[in-house]
């Protein structure tokens, strides 16, 4: 059984364009195995390029189902924040992040080009597919 414990809420940075995030553990039979953020904002650079959701598992617990669980879990979060609906994004390449997310139920919608001189493209993301699961 997987959960999310609250962490934190991290404040925006506007010079980079960052929005407040809520975070959170995942958290399998008590061991912290992950974390998953829910960013706060409605931007058009979060919709098509960095995501309104990040998470990450720790190697040692990966290929568990644990970040699908998470991103379910994270749903009904996102719809009290007032989301009608949330983009999440990866890059083509990453096949596990993919797989979370259509486990998860989301639909992939397109892949888009980074633009040029955004935080994505200067860590080398030329591309992000787009996925949108249902709330």
């Amino acid at each position: 059984m997987v959960e999310l414990r609250w962490t934190g809420r991290s404040a925006a940075d506007p010079v980079k364009g960052w929005v407040p995030t809520e975070d959170f553990a995942i958290v399998a039979a008590d061991v912290t195995v992950g974390a998953i953020v829910l960013r706060l904002g409605d931007t058009e650079s979060l919709r098509r390029y960095g995501g309104q959701v990040g998470y990450c598992v720790a190697p040692a617990h990966q290929r568990r189902g644990y970040a699908t669980e998470a991103l379910r879990l994270l749903m009904p979060i996102a719809v009290t924040h007032g989301f009608a609906e949330l983009w999440v994004t990866c890059r083509p390449g990453n096949i596990a992040s993919r797989r979370v997310l259509e486990k998860a139920g989301a639909r992939f919608v397109e892949v888009v080009e980074t633009p040029a001189g955004s935080d994505l493209f200067a860590r080398g993301d030329r591309e992000m597919c787009r996925y949108l699961p249902e709330l």
